[in-house]
């Protein structure tokens, strides 16, 4: 609303103090070549900035639809389905440096969604969703692989795990190849569209739950706290990886 109503104030204003003087002030201006340069600028200004609010209007319609999709806080139902493929297998670095991959995590239950450092709208309730979740000491590990290889760099993770205020057992996952952070979230069928001019990423908010076999076991979108919670309990209550 600010980025439409705030030009059309301002045009408005200008209509109402000047609507006499307006026509002619234009009319002489367009006749120069000057002013018909400022002119073509101006609209192209407003078509380039037009498009820019539409892809911002289609991306809060997305995100209003994932948020509706959120299951209330009830019980995760009994008859909720689990699989039973193996999750695919992955080795990214984290915020420490080190080496993180599901095969080094066996015998420990994970959860694991994808988010990047400059979302502002869907990722931050999708972290906290998970901090929540895995808040007890015998909760999972999480992992948050980035969606945006291109600026969430393993050199930038300790700045975003900080941003997140994550604790120890959750880690922050990206390579320096863009290729394989992209190959992991292709592996998990997570739709991504990035615009590469501003580099907004469009994503649904999907978090996985895998056992500690090594089990894609729950696959939940925009979960609850306690559906996680609840996931992560009939997954077993097993010691979590630290660090």
């Amino acid at each position: 609303m600010l980025l439409i109503l705030g030009p059309a104030s301002f045009l408005l204003g200008i209509v109402i103090l000047w609507g006499g003087e307006l026509p002619r002030a234009l009319v002489g201006v367009l006749w120069r070549p000057a002013g018909m340069s400022v002119a073509a600028v101006m609209v192209l200004a407003v078509v380039f900035e037009g498009a820019w609010v539409l892809r911002k209007v289609e991306a809060a319609r997305a995100i209003d639809g994932w948020a509706r999709a959120i299951p209330d806080d009830g019980v995760l139902p009994a008859a909720y389905p689990r699989q039973t493929a193996m999750a695919p297998d992955f080795a990214l670095v984290d915020q420490h440096g080190a080496t993180i991959s599901l095969r080094d995590l066996r015998g420990h239950p994970v959860a694991l969604t994808f988010v990047f450092a400059h979302c502002q709208t869907l990722c931050p309730l999708v972290v906290e969703t998970l901090k929540q979740a895995s808040s007890e000491p015998d909760a999972a590990t999480v992992l948050l692989v980035t969606l945006d290889p291109w600026r969430d760099t393993p050199s930038a993770l300790p700045g975003i795990a900080a941003q997140w205020k994550v604790p120890e057992r959750v880690h922050v996952l990206s390579s320096r190849s863009i290729d394989d952070v992209l190959r992991t979230s292709a592996q998990y069928g997570v739709s991504a569209t990035r615009d590469p001019q501003t580099g907004d990423i469009v994503h649904p908010g999907l978090v996985f739950l895998i056992d500690a076999d090594g089990r894609l076991a729950y696959t939940f979108s925009n979960p609850s706290p306690t559906w996680v919670r609840e996931g992560l309990r009939r997954l077993g209550r097993i010691r979590v990886l630290a660090g």
